[in-house]
């Protein structure tokens, strides 16, 4: 679904450039748990570096929904993000808790803390739906009779070219689908990843 009929609107570019952006965005918090972990405990160096390799492998959950229509995978991607952000928020707790010489790293991992209480019970409900929503198309009976390299050849095919044009706020997934559009790449995480940038590039 875009806004607007382009080439650039395909599903294929749109969700490549987020691919990128959401690895180096938790790459990016990863860093700053590894910065601020001054005392070297070795369980949170562990911890920052499972992050990465989850959204890496929430990356391959939303791509192979993208490309073989097996859309119950996204609750699998998003159970991703749930431990990322709990292992975030968690970490940042300890960090808080057993720091005192972070200077404007801790600044960071308030904003860890904020995000986390704020997502994480919002990422409860969301998940919910997705399971709800799953039950209910009966995990895409039609499409898994298709064999899996005919289903990729589809799947890449629609998401190179067909773009359906679409401003009601149900087709971009109601208020929950609003609420993440806006906060996730309109205000907060844009602003978040900047200010991150900046204060690391200080170092």
């Amino acid at each position: 679904m875009v806004f607007h009929d382009s080439f650039l609107s395909s599903i294929f570019l749109t969700r490549l450039a987020v691919t990128f952006s959401e690895i180096a965005y938790i790459f990016l918090l990863s860093v700053v748990l590894r910065l601020s972990n001054v005392h070297h405990v070795g369980w949170m160096d562990v911890l920052s570096w499972l992050m990465v390799m989850q959204v890496v492998i929430s990356q391959c959950f939303v791509w192979t929904a993208i490309l073989t229509k097996q859309f119950e995978l996204y609750f699998y991607e998003e159970l991703g993000w749930t431990f990322i952000f709990a292992a975030n928020t968690a970490a940042s707790v300890y960090l808080c808790l057993t720091v005192d010489t972070l200077a404007a790293k801790n600044v960071l991992l308030v904003l860890n803390l904020l995000f986390g209480v704020a997502y994480l019970p919002w990422q409860t409900i969301h998940l919910a739906g997705l399971r709800a929503e799953t039950i209910r198309n009966d995990r895409n009976s039609e499409a898994a009779l298709i064999p899996v390299f005919k289903r990729f050849a589809i799947g890449l095919n629609r998401a190179l070219r067909v773009k359906n044009v679409r401003t009601d706020s149900v087709s971009w997934g109601g208020p929950i689908g609003l609420i993440w559009m806006t906060a996730y790449w309109a205000t907060l995480i844009p602003l978040w990843v900047n200010y991150i940038a900046v204060v690391l590039s200080r170092r």
